[in-house]
């Protein structure tokens, strides 16, 4: 009898459970379920996030690629100008005889060549940036997450230059204005 005393506990352990079963399963479904809604709808929050973050990079990048296309057509027509002025100012030396013509033409020449480099540094700066742009839009680099790090870090320094590059178009051209004024030795 003692058997059936102790048996008779585990039997209605079991009927319980296997009466409670379905209920716990359905609930452990919706618990499961729950879960997985809130994960899903955390992956979307952060799968718009990261568009967001592209979105808002890709128009900082649009914004310094019009900004170094204006700088790029800045330096070009400084080196138009400065060639301009230098071929009339020498048509204007050789026809007047004036001393010191080769010392101007020099100084021209060299500032040419200056405003022809610094347009070509500004024309290279574009290319690395529609490049980057470019790069930075490959479904391979944007599964490698170090290097899609590394490609906006370098986007980042390219946009640092194109400030001190706009400075420097600036005061090239106060340069070339202040060369060319009237008893400047021109």
């Amino acid at each position: 009898m003692t058997l059936k005393l102790k048996a008779l506990p585990l039997v209605a352990l079991m009927a319980v459970a296997v009466a409670t079963a379905p209920a716990f399963a359905q609930r452990g479904g919706q618990m499961a379920g729950q879960q997985s809604a809130s994960q899903q709808q955390m992956g979307m929050q952060m799968a718009q996030q990261q568009t967001a973050a592209q979105q808002q990079q890709l128009a900082q990048m649009d914004q310094t690629m019009q900004r170094l296309h204006q700088l790029e057509q800045q330096a070009a027509q400084l080196s138009q100008n400065m060639a301009q002025r230098s071929g009339q100012m020498g048509a204007g030396q050789m026809g007047a005889g004036q001393m010191g013509a080769g010392q101007n033409g020099a100084r021209d020449q060299s500032m040419q060549q200056l405003c022809d480099s610094v347009a070509t540094l500004t024309g290279e700066m574009t290319k690395t940036m529609d490049r980057i742009h470019q790069n930075l839009q490959d479904p391979a680099l944007i599964q490698d997450k170090d290097l899609l790090k590394e490609m906006d870090r370098l986007r980042l320094h390219v946009e640092d230059m194109a400030g001190p590059l706009e400075d420097a178009l600036n005061t090239m051209g106060r340069i070339q204005d202040r060369l060319h004024q009237p008893g400047s030795g021109s």
